[in-house]
């Protein structure tokens, strides 16, 4: 279960803060390279969000390299080379 305190975003809009504590969790190992990330409508419901906003993160991490979208599978981390 990945639950992140939403209030606590700092001015950040929801989709930004979601991305960033996603984006800190891949780099510091929490979430392991392959792993299966949660549906858009678990991780939605887990943290009181709209689907919309995981939607924007997971795709935001999409573009940078860090997750791997496969088809009828969900959502996979994977780490990007030499990224800090």
């Amino acid at each position: 279960m990945l639950i992140y305190d939403l209030e606590q975003r700092d001015g950040k809009s929801k989709y930004e803060y979601l991305y960033q504590c996603l984006k800190e969790d891949i780099l510091n190992g929490k979430l392991a390279e392959g792993e299966k990330m949660p549906s858009k409508r678990q991780l939605a419901k887990e943290n009181g969000i709209s689907v919309r906003t995981v939607i924007n993160a997971y795709e935001q991490l999409q573009m940078e390299g860090y997750l791997q979208s496969r088809e009828r599978s969900g959502r996979s981390e994977e780490r990007r080379v030499g990224k800090e």
